[in-house]
């Protein structure tokens, strides 16, 4: 068997050379047949080494892409090694069926690093690590197809956090498997790092961000209460900016959808009495729309933003400066205990964030007598502890009435 790279050359309409992301070509020969297969991969003319069959030391992405190359190179020597140890010689059509199931599946930088991650451990790892890491590599395959939640380094950041552990309590995952999950998401990047292939530092705060596991399911959940989400419902700002972050607050108020679903929203999923949220165009839940969230959409509906988005984009960044502007200048000092320190008291406007939403949506629900199972059905979270922690603080305020009662002896 006889293994070689070329990259394409051919003439465009014009007679001349195409020399702009020529896709690149593995070939395999082997008894008289020959195969030819995409590597998927594509390079300008001039950094390709013709006589090396590979990409020049120079290219920016020089060991990434050569790296690929050597893996289907050993791929395809691992399914000759197989094929020709039967009796009957293999013709092309075998081999590429073979090739095909074997070949590892990636999207893009991120998933093609990770195989090669788990290539070099394998050979230094136990069994039982091996497999965790190929378990969480299906998984973060799975959360990027059904969240649409693009995985790229350049991705992984608070807005990644939030999504994957909003989605992983979706699955019914306790804190604790996610903060593991997150573990071994941390010791990949940091080979990654260590490998010059990734160059972004933000998931260095994944652990801050998270809590450790003692108190992950001990934060307190900051609300807001109904006067005061009516005072900013009612109130009009002069800045656009502050319009629509107060716009797109409230509508998560009333409608238990996190910022990451409403930033997706299309014009599509906004119909006259519900919402449809959904993920990789499959419809995941369907939310009631209320009057006040109607009046909210009914405000951007002559509007026209990219990708036929519903409302305007806002980041997350922006969204949580605004928001404490926002409740500032409306004068919310009621004192509320730090989210990550129960024993800290702080004024509502120093703790609130696009998060407070969803959490003023349960408590609202929860003092409408809507029962548990319907508001995790509205906020699409299975075991909401959010749902526990506002219950019990119910309950705590309602057997505080007793001490208001006058015993007489």
């Amino acid at each position: 068997m006889r293994v070689r790279f070329y990259i394409e050359k051919r003439r465009g309409e014009d007679g001349k050379l195409m020399t702009s992301k020529r896709p690149i070509y593995m070939t395999v020969a082997f008894h008289g047949s020959r195969v030819l297969i995409s590597t998927g991969k594509k390079v300008d003319l001039k950094w390709w080494d013709q006589s090396g069959q590979k990409v020049q030391e120079t290219h920016p992405d020089a060991v990434v892409i050569n790296g690929w190359l050597n893996h289907l190179k050993h791929t395809a020597g691992a399914v000759w090694k197989a094929l020709d140890s039967l009796s009957e010689k293999p013709g092309a059509a075998t081999f590429r069926r073979e090739f095909d199931r074997l070949r590892p599946r990636f999207s893009g930088r991120f998933f093609e690093i990770m195989f090669q991650f788990m290539e070099e451990g394998s050979n230094r790892w136990s069994t039982n690590s091996y497999q965790k890491v190929r378990s969480f590599y299906n998984q973060l395959r799975e959360f990027e197809e059904k969240s649409g939640y693009p995985l790229r380094f350049d991705t992984l950041d608070k807005v990644f956090l939030e999504e994957f552990r909003a989605y992983n309590e979706t699955k019914g995952r306790s804190p604790v498997t996610i903060h593991k999950m997150i573990n071994t998401l941390v010791w990949f990047l940091n080979w990654a790092t260590s490998k010059g292939f990734n160059v972004y530092s933000d998931y260095r705060r994944f652990y801050k961000l998270l809590g450790n596991t003692e108190t992950l399911s001990s934060r307190v959940p900051v609300y807001l209460e109904w006067d005061e989400l009516m005072q900013l419902y009612n109130y009009s700002f002069k800045k656009p900016v502050e319009q629509r972050v107060k716009d797109i607050f409230c509508l998560m108020c009333f409608s238990g959808l996190r910022m990451s679903e409403v930033a997706r929203l299309t014009r599509k999923d906004v119909g006259s009495d519900e919402l449809v949220v959904r993920r990789r165009n499959a419809i995941v839940r369907k939310v009631p729309l209320n009057d006040m969230a109607k009046n909210i959409l009914a405000g951007y509906r002559d509007r026209y933003y990219r990708d036929q988005l519903a409302l305007p984009p806002v980041s997350m960044v922006t969204m949580n400066k605004y928001l404490r502007i926002i409740a500032r200048e409306l004068g919310f000092k009621r004192k509320v205990s730090d989210p990550k320190n129960r024993e800290l008291v702080r004024e509502l406007h120093e703790v609130v964030t696009a998060g407070t939403a969803v959490q003023t949506f349960i408590m609202n629900a929860l003092r409408l007598d809507i029962p548990a199972e319907l508001i995790t059905a509205y906020t699409g979270v299975k075991n909401d502890r959010r749902i526990g922690q506002l219950q019990q603080e119910m309950a705590e305020k309602h057997i505080k009435k007793f001490n208001e009662l006058n015993i007489s002896q």
